[in-house]
């Protein structure tokens, strides 16, 4: 009865430890963003015991339902667990996301990760290839307008220069 008295002791003092570490949440797309492609972000919360963790996404502010997955809990080595949380997306210029996380640890204060849609480094999928497309094009018309110069050039070139030249070159070998 002793020993089943320490067990139970042994395991108040892990749970009660672990229970007081807040989860760790971080938010990260899943493919390279662009604007109106759809993808999935991905919302990792680790470092909690004991399960269950509540995880909710929001766009603009707005709680968002539809496109939710959640994976199962997943023990890691130091006896606490970790999971996963995805919404599909489809991003637009000023979306802003966010997955909200509450556990027994936060004490009902849930602590919410935010992630912003890219601006300034993100092209439009239809603006992408207008873009290569031109520049391709204009390399052409530059490859082709510096032949043409080369080709005329050499066309009318003076044959008494080209004489002289080759009768200079002759006389260096010789």
């Amino acid at each position: 009865m002793e020993l089943l008295y320490l067990l139970l002791l042994a395991f108040t003092v892990v749970l009660s430890t672990h229970a007081r570490e807040p989860p760790e949440t971080s938010i990260y797309p899943r493919n390279e963003v662009l604007l109106g492609v759809d993808n999935v972000l991905i919302c990792h919360v680790t470092g909690f015991f004991p399960p269950p963790v509540d995880v909710s996404w929001s766009r603009n502010n707005v709680k968002v339902t539809e496109g939710v997955d959640v994976s199962q809990y997943r023990p890691r080595s130091d006896q606490t667990f970790h999971m996963f949380s995805s919404l599909k997306i489809r991003p637009a210029a000023g979306d802003i996301y966010g997955c909200t996380v509450n556990h027994a640890a936060l004490q009902e204060q849930p602590q919410t990760k935010l992630w912003v849609v890219p601006q300034g480094d993100v092209l439009s999928p239809c603006l992408t290839p207008v873009l290569l497309s031109g520049l391709g094009f204009t390399v052409g018309l530059l490859g082709l307008a510096t032949g043409i110069y080369f080709f005329v050039k050499g066309s009318t070139a003076d044959v008494s220069d080209t004489a002289v030249n080759k009768k200079k070159l002759m006389q260096f070998y010789q």
